[in-house]
């Protein structure tokens, strides 16, 4: 089984920061948050993983500027999971498309529903409440179990 790194971000509500601690619950995981991820090895890692919500479309800037830093130091298997008020969509693949611009072979790719107050929803209540909800954490589970056994 590989050993996987995830540099993620997770902002306001702890949507994405649920779903990759339910992904490195008993597994050979290690989470980084973006900010904090400066002086890791992580030569030890066979693949990592990008994790985020949406914000105004994008992943968070903090992983943008993590990989614009630390790209050579990478693996260069990645795979992608993120968060967000109207859940599956485009956000996933889209940011799949730019790891591979920048090297990288994707191993796949979690995409999830996650509590979203940003601009105007806040004040219907918001998007997705209530989720990520245990149906999609176990999703997530069985997402990393799939690419930890993948061969690379």
């Amino acid at each position: 089984m590989k050993k996987a790194a995830i540099i993620y971000a997770s902002v306001h509500h702890g949507n994405t920061e649920k779903v990759v601690t339910a992904m490195a619950h008993d597994m050979p995981v290690t989470l980084f948050k973006a900010e904090q991820a400066q002086n890791v090895d992580f030569s030890e890692y066979d693949c990592v993983g990008f994790a985020s919500g949406i914000y105004a479309g994008r992943f968070h800037k903090s992983i943008y500027a993590f990989l614009k830093q630390h790209r050579h130091e990478l693996p260069n298997h990645a795979f992608v999971v993120c968060t967000s008020g109207v859940g599956k969509g485009r956000y996933a693949k889209k940011f799949a498309g730019y790891l591979q611009t920048n090297g990288f072979t994707v191993l796949g790719e979690f995409e999830c529903k996650g509590f979203d107050t940003f601009g105007p929803f806040k004040l219907f209540g918001g998007l997705g409440k209530g989720h990520p909800d245990d149906k999609e954490l176990a999703d997530g589970v069985a997402f990393i179990k799939k690419i930890m056994l993948t061969s690379i």
